[in-house]
Protein backbone atom coordinates (compact mmCIF):
# COMPACT_ATOMS: atom_id res chain seq x y z
CA UNK A 1 0.00 0.00 0.00
CA UNK A 2 1.39 3.40 -0.96
CA UNK A 3 0.43 6.92 0.13
CA UNK A 4 1.68 9.57 -2.29
CA UNK A 5 2.56 13.18 -1.59
CA UNK A 6 -0.49 15.46 -1.27
CA UNK A 7 0.21 18.93 -2.71
CA UNK A 8 -2.48 20.61 -0.58
CA UNK A 9 -0.94 19.26 2.63
CA UNK A 10 2.55 20.19 1.46
CA UNK A 11 1.40 23.73 0.76
CA UNK A 12 0.08 23.89 4.33
CA UNK A 13 3.66 23.63 5.56
CA UNK A 14 4.25 27.15 4.28
CA UNK A 15 1.35 28.68 6.20
CA UNK A 16 3.68 30.23 8.83
CA UNK A 17 5.56 32.09 6.09
CA UNK A 18 2.35 33.58 4.72
CA UNK A 19 1.20 34.50 8.22
CA UNK A 20 4.47 36.34 8.81
CA UNK A 21 4.21 38.06 5.43
CA UNK A 22 0.67 39.21 6.25
CA UNK A 23 1.79 40.47 9.63
CA UNK A 24 4.74 42.28 8.04
CA UNK A 25 2.44 43.87 5.46
CA UNK A 26 0.00 44.98 8.16
CA UNK A 27 2.64 46.36 10.54
CA UNK A 28 5.02 47.97 8.05
CA UNK A 29 3.41 48.24 4.58
CA UNK A 30 5.67 50.94 3.13
CA UNK A 31 8.65 48.73 2.14
CA UNK A 32 6.25 46.31 0.45
CA UNK A 33 4.58 49.15 -1.48
CA UNK A 34 7.90 50.49 -2.74
CA UNK A 35 9.13 47.04 -3.78
CA UNK A 36 6.07 44.87 -4.59
CA UNK A 37 8.21 42.39 -6.55
CA UNK A 38 9.94 41.30 -3.35
CA UNK A 39 6.58 40.61 -1.74
CA UNK A 40 5.37 38.69 -4.82
CA UNK A 41 8.63 36.72 -5.04
CA UNK A 42 8.54 35.72 -1.37
CA UNK A 43 4.84 34.85 -1.44
CA UNK A 44 5.13 32.83 -4.68
CA UNK A 45 8.20 30.80 -3.71
CA UNK A 46 6.21 28.24 -1.65
CA UNK A 47 3.74 27.86 -4.53
CA UNK A 48 6.57 27.21 -6.98
CA UNK A 49 8.34 24.81 -4.59
CA UNK A 50 5.14 22.87 -3.95
CA UNK A 51 4.34 22.72 -7.65
CA UNK A 52 7.82 21.47 -8.50
CA UNK A 53 7.80 18.86 -5.73
CA UNK A 54 4.36 17.67 -6.74
CA UNK A 55 5.21 17.48 -10.45
CA UNK A 56 8.69 15.97 -10.17
CA UNK A 57 8.88 14.41 -6.72
CA UNK A 58 5.37 13.10 -6.17
CA UNK A 59 6.27 9.52 -7.05
CA UNK A 60 9.56 9.71 -5.14
CA UNK A 61 8.34 11.25 -1.85
CA UNK A 62 5.84 8.75 -0.53
CA UNK A 63 4.99 6.44 2.33
CA UNK A 64 4.93 2.75 1.49
CA UNK A 65 3.62 -0.07 3.66
CA UNK A 66 4.93 -3.61 3.30
CA UNK A 67 4.32 -6.67 5.50
CA UNK A 68 7.77 -6.19 7.06
CA UNK A 69 8.08 -2.41 7.38
CA UNK A 70 6.86 1.12 6.78
CA UNK A 71 9.11 2.73 4.18
CA UNK A 72 9.47 6.50 3.98
CA UNK A 73 10.79 7.52 0.56
CA UNK A 74 12.07 11.09 0.38
CA UNK A 75 13.72 13.00 -2.45
CA UNK A 76 17.19 12.23 -1.07
CA UNK A 77 16.93 8.93 0.79
CA UNK A 78 14.78 6.04 1.95
CA UNK A 79 14.09 5.23 5.60
CA UNK A 80 12.88 1.75 6.53
CA UNK A 81 11.01 1.34 9.83
CA UNK A 82 10.53 -2.33 10.64
CA UNK A 83 7.20 -3.05 12.33
CA UNK A 84 8.81 -5.17 15.03
CA UNK A 85 10.97 -2.22 16.17
CA UNK A 86 8.22 0.38 16.01
CA UNK A 87 6.05 1.54 18.85
CA UNK A 88 2.44 2.65 18.43
CA UNK A 89 1.90 5.51 15.98
CA UNK A 90 0.28 8.72 17.16
CA UNK A 91 -0.56 12.07 15.62
CA UNK A 92 1.17 15.11 17.08
CA UNK A 93 1.40 18.72 16.02
CA UNK A 94 4.68 20.37 15.23
CA UNK A 95 6.15 21.99 18.35
CA UNK A 96 5.35 25.73 18.48
CA UNK A 97 3.60 25.64 15.06
CA UNK A 98 0.81 23.32 16.17
CA UNK A 99 -2.06 25.41 14.82
CA UNK A 100 -0.80 26.26 11.34
CA UNK A 101 1.34 23.41 10.03
CA UNK A 102 0.59 19.80 9.18
CA UNK A 103 0.81 17.37 12.04
CA UNK A 104 3.32 14.57 12.23
CA UNK A 105 3.23 10.83 12.71
CA UNK A 106 5.09 10.21 15.94
CA UNK A 107 6.37 6.83 17.12
CA UNK A 108 9.17 5.27 19.12
CA UNK A 109 11.65 3.37 17.00
CA UNK A 110 14.34 1.07 18.32
CA UNK A 111 16.79 1.22 15.43
CA UNK A 112 20.52 0.69 15.20
CA UNK A 113 23.30 2.96 16.43
CA UNK A 114 22.91 6.49 17.74
CA UNK A 115 19.89 7.17 15.53
CA UNK A 116 18.15 4.17 17.09
CA UNK A 117 18.91 5.30 20.64
CA UNK A 118 17.53 8.75 19.88
CA UNK A 119 14.51 7.19 18.15
CA UNK A 120 13.77 5.09 21.22
CA UNK A 121 14.23 8.00 23.65
CA UNK A 122 12.37 10.81 21.88
CA UNK A 123 10.74 9.02 18.96
CA UNK A 124 10.65 9.63 15.23
CA UNK A 125 8.46 12.08 13.33
CA UNK A 126 7.21 12.01 9.75
CA UNK A 127 5.17 14.82 8.22
CA UNK A 128 1.62 13.82 7.41
CA UNK A 129 1.76 15.16 3.86
CA UNK A 130 0.70 11.82 2.37
CA UNK A 131 -2.67 10.52 1.24
CA UNK A 132 -5.99 12.21 0.68
CA UNK A 133 -7.48 11.96 4.18
CA UNK A 134 -6.55 13.59 7.43
CA UNK A 135 -3.70 12.57 9.72
CA UNK A 136 -5.86 10.41 12.00
CA UNK A 137 -7.26 8.58 8.99
CA UNK A 138 -3.71 7.93 7.75
CA UNK A 139 -2.79 6.47 11.16
CA UNK A 140 -5.89 4.23 11.06
CA UNK A 141 -4.87 2.95 7.61
CA UNK A 142 -1.31 2.28 8.78
CA UNK A 143 -2.36 0.55 12.00
CA UNK A 144 -4.99 -1.55 10.18
CA UNK A 145 -2.40 -2.59 7.60
CA UNK A 146 0.06 -3.38 10.35
CA UNK A 147 -2.46 -5.56 12.23
CA UNK A 148 -3.49 -7.44 9.09
CA UNK A 149 -0.10 -8.02 7.51
CA UNK A 150 2.36 -8.10 10.38
CA UNK A 151 0.47 -9.62 13.34
CA UNK A 152 3.32 -11.83 14.53
CA UNK A 153 5.77 -8.93 14.50
CA UNK A 154 4.18 -6.96 17.32
CA UNK A 155 6.23 -4.12 18.74
CA UNK A 156 8.54 -4.73 21.70
CA UNK A 157 8.75 -1.02 22.51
Amino acid sequence: MTFELNARKLLGMFAPLWLLLGLSLAVNPEPWRTDPWSFAWIAATPLAATGALWLFGRRRWRLELTPEAMIHHTIGRTEVFEWRRMGPIGVHGMPVLDLVTPSTLHFAYEGEGVEGLVGKAIGRRLLTVFGDGGARRLVRHIEDYRRLHAPVQASTI
